[in-house]
């Protein structure tokens, strides 16, 4: 397992993804899904970095990889406020674009684009993690 560690703030977004996108892609996982995975990174790193410590709080983010034979395992680890983001609503796309309350699109698509996605809360860290299978 390689794990890796940043501030909470906007600085540490570019390192993180440069990051997870060379190991990711080091894993021998095809392009159009380091693409999602980036995506799907810049999303938690930004939702952490927006949300999870107060105004006053200096907080980190932390990164873990474990490669499996047939996956990949990426964990985004805060020890931010408690926020399970798989136990928010899916968000209602049939509605008027003006009409949707604001928040929960980025979930949805972490959802799509990851093979699987858990949330864990240990002690006082929000574990989240993707997985990714290596075949499509």
């Amino acid at each position: 397992m390689k794990r890796e560690s940043w501030p909470a703030d906007l600085g540490a977004l570019p390192p993180i993804q440069e990051y997870v996108e060379n190991l990711v892609a080091g894993a021998g996982i095809p392009l159009k899904r380091v693409v999602q995975v980036a995506i799907a990174v810049e999303e938690v790193v930004m939702n952490i970095i927006s949300h999870a410590y107060a105004k006053t709080l200096k907080g980190e983010i932390a990164i873990e990889f474990e490669e499996h034979s047939h996956q990949v395992v990426i964990r985004i680890i805060d020890t931010g406020i408690p926020f399970d983001p798989l136990g928010a609503p899916e968000p209602d796309t049939g509605l008027d674009l003006m009409d949707r309350p604001i928040g929960g699109l980025g979930v949805a698509m972490i959802r799509k684009f990851m093979d699987g996605v858990t949330y864990e809360r240990s002690g006082n860290r929000n574990i989240l993690g993707l997985v990714i299978h290596k075949t499509e």
